[in-house]
């Protein structure tokens, strides 16, 4: 099982010998076929500036029987795979289907190994059609997506964010969601969700290139904003697309601190780093009633922004997808996205 260690910031990584846990009842035995290296908790702050983050470590070192502060954390909780053996309360799956699904964090389980065990309802049926490594690909970004848009966002519920305009005006607005750093794996996710539920998108990138991917996805957008263009404002063309009425939803994708990792990377291979617009920017973009969902762990706003967020009757979410996977009372819509995810992947809708 590949662990890395979080108090280096993922700049190593340890190849452990571990034995799986014994297969229960509701358990099932998988034989992964493919993983997606990828973990939310590099944004996390140290064990010793953050309690949060400490009791987080306190429980997983638990499940792992260490007494340490700091702790291995399981590397890559996307997989898909086989399904090798079932617990004799298992229904839904049998010896032989393939299935996709997402580790929870607290199974102290790495999807890097060969084989995992894990709760009957963690993981769904892959459909015919579907390769192993795009199901694991897709899965992490797709749940995020998802929660972001549906469940946080209230896109395509009951409590819609569509606003209209009278039938007599010369134009009418239905809901539009901002997408900021359009061409991530996530960011492509939300355009191609959003524009299946039939919102109203824009998107901003940090390059030509970020833009000439975002155009190649086919998704129709009203305007893709080049943040790094001088003469470019977020706050500006979401005015200027909606009568300065604002956005409905605006995604934040990314961390704004990045991790050791990504500076590597950035360093390495000589990359432009990421251009962020401030809080105050994002805000200012929202409508009244407008919700920011952020993947920014950290996020601190002062209190002239806090104010705006007030005067606009505004939201502010956070995006943690493992959440819901160690949420009981979650479980069920959780199912539900796994589910409906592979139908959208087998019909082309997400890519």
């Amino acid at each position: 099982m590949s662990i890395f260690d979080k108090a280096s910031l993922i700049s190593e990584s340890y190849v452990l010998q571990v034995e799986l846990p014994e297969l229960e009842r509701n358990s099932v035995l998988i034989q992964v076929k493919a993983c997606s290296l990828s973990s939310w908790l590099h944004c996390c702050s140290s064990v010793d500036k953050d309690p949060a983050t400490a009791i987080l470590y306190q429980t997983i070192s638990k499940i792992n029987g260490s007494s340490k502060k700091t702790c291995k954390l399981p590397a890559g909780q996307d997989i898909s795979g086989v399904v090798m053996a079932v617990g004799e309360d298992v229904t839904t799956l049998a010896k032989g289907d393939y299935v996709v699904g997402i580790i929870p964090l607290d199974y102290g389980q790495s999807g890097c190994s060969d084989f995992v065990v894990l709760q009957e309802f963690d993981v769904v049926h892959m459909p015919d059609g579907v390769s192993f490594v795009d199901a694991a690909g897709c899965v992490g970004d797709a749940v995020k997506a998802y929660i972001a848009l549906h469940y946080m966002g209230r896109l395509g519920g009951s409590d819609d964010t569509e606003l209209r305009v009278r039938p007599n005006s010369r134009s009418e607005w239905v809901g539009i969601v901002m997408v900021l750093h359009g061409a991530t794996s996530l960011g492509s996710t939300l355009l191609q969700l959003a524009h299946h539920w039939g919102a109203r998108i824009m998107a901003s990138c940090s390059s030509s290139d970020e833009k000439t991917y975002i155009q190649s996805l086919g998704v129709p957008l009203l305007q893709i904003v080049e943040l790094n263009e001088k003469n470019q404002s977020l706050k500006s063309a979401c005015n200027a697309e909606t009568g300065n009425l604002g956005v409905n939803i605006i995604i934040d994708t990314i961390s704004s601190q990045p991790t050791q990792m990504d500076s590597n990377i950035i360093e390495d291979e000589k990359f432009e780093p990421l251009v962020r617009p401030s809080k105050h920017d994002i805000i200012s973009c929202l409508a009244v009633g407008g919700r920011w969902v952020t993947c920014e762990p950290n996020l601190q706003l002062d209190p002239p922004n806090s104010k705006l967020l007030f005067l606009r009757c505004a939201s502010v979410g956070f995006l943690c997808e493992q959440a819901w996977m160690l949420s009981h009372a979650q479980q069920g819509r959780y199912q539900h996205i796994l589910m409906d995810i592979m139908r959208k992947v087998v019909t082309g809708i997400v890519r």
